[in-house]
């Protein structure tokens, strides 16, 4: 009886050690992203004076007034959504095909197959390469610029190849037997019993799609196929050079700085993921358990 009261109470220091780490942690996270949330919406002068903490010292909402005042922002959201969308759905889909296939234990060359995927994660042909194979492809200034050279990630191929390989065979073959063709193995079977693992890796295609600039400053001539992400950053180049040439003559540069100005953007870009992730959260943390496990 002694050592069960004992074992309890070790218990109990122990959990309320996880639980004071994971508050600990989540500060750390937290107040950052207040403290911003708090500068985005304080006036770009008074904010220079540096002091702000969690809560903004003199409100204002100039600073997002710039950002949704830009004519362009409306048609840089819909490619952001559209980009986000298409390269989210499309790179499972492929991805998921991959890893079904190379579950295969017939599949002809799948070792070759297995050195080919993993091979670029640690080689890399370089920047002036790919951007002359992507044009000679006709990718640049193209929509599909931001969907086709991410297509396949060999990450995510062993991601979901690992949920694949844990999964009863006896279904399948019950599948097969029924007279289920590979295809249908695959959308029936195996996607919706790896929801889990198929929603954590498109949550990450589509945090990595929606914050993605640098690829549009590479690949992309004028603002037609400009994203929110490189919009703004356009825009923030653009403030700093005002409020360093002329901050006393711009009236909105007395106001408005770049520090401000960042915070403001960065709130603008995070926000529409933030409020698309408590939906998935079910299934990114129990994809992301799962994943722990096997791998």
């Amino acid at each position: 009886m002694v050592n069960g009261k004992s074992m309890r109470r070790k218990i109990t220091a122990f959990d309320a050690f996880i639980y004071f780490i994971a508050v600990v942690f989540t500060a750390i996270v937290i107040f950052p992203f207040i403290h911003l949330i708090a500068l985005s919406f304080n006036d770009g002068m008074d904010a220079m004076k540096g002091g702000i903490g969690f809560w903004p010292r003199k409100f204002t909402l100039e600073n997002y007034k710039i950002i949704l005042q830009e004519s362009s922002l409306f048609r840089a959201t819909i490619v952001s959504v559209a980009r986000t969308v298409i390269g989210t759905l499309v790179p499972l889909i492929a991805t998921g095909l991959v890893a079904f296939c190379l579950t295969r234990s017939d599949l002809v060359g799948r070792r070759f197959y297995h050195i080919v995927f993993i091979l670029p994660m640690y080689i890399s042909a370089g920047l002036i390469p790919t951007f002359l194979t992507y044009k000679a492809m006709g990718l640049t200034n193209n929509f599909m610029v931001y969907i086709v050279p991410n297509l396949v990630w060999a990450y995510n191929i062993i991601i979901i190849r690992t949920f694949f390989d844990g999964l009863p065979r006896s279904l399948e073959e019950s599948a097969i037997i029924d007279g289920a063709n590979e295809l249908q193995v695959f959308f029936r079977i195996f996607i919706p019993l790896s929801m889990p693992v198929i929603v954590t890796v498109g949550l990450f295609n589509a945090v990595w799609q929606w914050n993605s600039w640098f690829d549009t400053v590479m690949y992309i001539r004028g603002n037609e196929l400009d994203t929110l992400s490189s919009l703004l950053a356009h825009m923030l180049m653009e403030q700093q050079t005002n409020f360093i040439n002329d901050m006393k003559l711009a009236k909105r540069a007395v106001s408005l700085t770049p520090e401000v100005l960042k915070a403001a953007m960065t709130i603008v870009t995070a926000l529409p993921i933030m409020l698309v992730y408590p939906f998935l959260q079910k299934y990114f943390v129990k994809g992301v358990m799962v994943g722990a496990v096997k791998g």
